[in-house]
């Protein structure tokens, strides 16, 4: 009975001198390392907490934490951003909390096998690269990636698909903004023929095509949502879907733009947006039936504009892309089967005297094209992976679509058109360097597999209404 009393003396004697000790190294850290030691320390392990019990809300945090993609942080001889470092944490606590219940970590679906093969194809780098630390760093994230994948697959459904595309716009809103606000008072320049652009939009990410690609992931989910999402979430959506699309103009990239152009033009699919589209159309008509001319008078329409048009006289050889896919095939047979590593395009430019700049001093990253970057880089096993990924993903796709009612199709769309715009962008462009991107094409393939695996167990009767 007695040891029964002294039982809440106890409990608090020793939740006291757990509160000093924690206390004492706190102030520890704030002293020896840094004053933000102790917050990032605690943010640290309610991050991992939230990885371990719930990884979906863990996606969802990495996803918002893109906008701090600029800020990094060193472990060990690799640098993180706060992004990459939650989605690694998300994968990994993933799949150990599968292991530990007893299941594998592994989702019977059509879209693993090749994603697989493509974080396979990455391993024999390690070997044959000239960097081979660059290339474990993306062995270790994209195997986390592949992780991401797998639990969007095991624990997703449409509804939590729908919840990933507005947290992705919610994102692509802010790097939209912020895209715009670091170019407030300076409009972007062309210089010559329009083929060279300064003061580009860069956001956060350092370079305008990276922006351009992200941003274009993120917009075709931000207007299927505000136009046919929870009507809480529709003007969240549409005011981000309007901010990415004002940043991707900013960014001046030719290939972001066309992509998003190609993506818009798949969602024409959806009546939704056609209807939207024929609105649209009709009061730009409007308005200049009226003697408005708000678009003609815009400095910035006119500069894109007048940057799209460069397309035709790059196309006629002028553009340095057409050096690069001409020498990068002497890279690709040079370094059969298994590629020149991960990343490690630039350390073997020179040697092919693939080299920019006025001064000729500075090797290209990549080959400006991500079939070519892939088969150059992860040998056949990458092309092979791509390619199948691109098949099956048209496949699975298309055939939800087909058996879609219209709500659902509208995120089945948004899904297609935001990897649309990828491939059309990967044409001329190669932006996977960063790894943030590539985390977002697991997820948006674990949505996809998602919305296919929904249609085929929707009832007959509700799939005879859709079509």
């Amino acid at each position: 009975m007695a040891l029964r009393r002294l039982e809440p003396l106890a409990t608090g004697l020793i939740a006291g001198l757990v509160a000093i000790a924690a206390g004492f190294v706190c102030v520890q850290l704030a002293y020896r390392v840094h004053p933000i030691a102790p917050i990032a320390l605690a943010g640290a392990g309610a991050a991992v907490w939230v990885a371990f019990w719930r990884p979906v809300w863990s996606l969802y945090l990495g996803i918002l934490l893109i906008p701090l993609e600029l800020v990094s942080f060193k472990l060990g001889g690799a640098g993180l951003s706060p992004a990459e470092a939650v989605f690694v944490l998300t994968g990994v606590a993933w799949a150990c909390r599968r292991l530990a219940l007893g299941q594998l970590p592994w989702v019977s679906t059509p879209l693993a096998a090749p994603l697989a093969l493509l974080v396979l194809a990455v391993l024999p780098g390690v070997a044959t690269a000239v960097d081979s630390f660059v290339v474990w760093k993306v062995v270790v994230l994209w195997s986390a990636f592949f992780f991401i994948f797998q639990m969007i697959v095991a624990e997703g459904d449409e509804r939590s698909v729908r919840q990933l595309l507005f947290v992705l716009a919610i994102s692509g809103g802010i790097v939209g903004l912020i895209a715009i606000s670091g170019s407030a008072g300076q409009q972007p320049e062309l210089v010559g023929a329009g083929d060279v652009a300064k003061g580009r939009a860069k956001g956060t990410f350092g370079h305008p095509n990276t922006l351009a690609t992200f941003l274009a992931l993120a917009l075709p989910g931000a207007l299927a949502l505000g136009l046919h999402g929870r009507f809480s979430w529709r003007p969240v959506a549409l005011a981000a879907f309007g901010a990415m699309l004002i940043g991707i103009s900013l960014s001046l990239s030719r290939g972001g733009l066309l992509a998003i152009a190609g993506a818009l033009g798949l969602m024409l699919l959806w009546a939704p947006f056609r209807r939207a589209a024929v609105i649209a159309i009709a009061g730009a008509v409007l308005l200049y039936a009226a003697g408005a001319q708000p678009l003609t008078a815009s400095q910035q329409v006119e500069t894109v504009t007048q940057r799209l048009n460069t397309v035709g006289y790059s196309a006629a050889g002028v553009d340095p892309r057409f050096y690069v896919w001409e020498r990068s095939p002497q890279v690709v047979a040079d370094s059969l089967p298994f590629g020149v590593g991960a990343n490690n395009f630039v350390e073997v430019a020179p040697r092919y005297g693939l080299l920019l700049g006025a001064a000729a001093e500075s090797p290209y990253e990549h080959a400006h094209n991500i079939p070519l970057t892939f088969l150059a880089e992860l040998g056949i096993a990458g092309l092979i992976a791509v390619i199948w990924l691109a098949v099956v993903l048209t496949q699975i796709l298309a055939r939800a679509f087909r058996r879609s009612d219209s709500q659902r199709r509208g995120v089945v769309l948004a899904v297609a058109a935001a990897l649309f715009a990828l491939a059309l962008q990967g044409m001329v462009d190669y932006t996977l360097r960063s790894a943030v991107i590539v985390a977002l094409i697991f997820a948006l393939s674990g949505c996809a597999a998602v919305l296919a695996r929904a249609v085929d167990e929707q009832p007959d009767q509700e799939r005879a209404r859709a079509r």
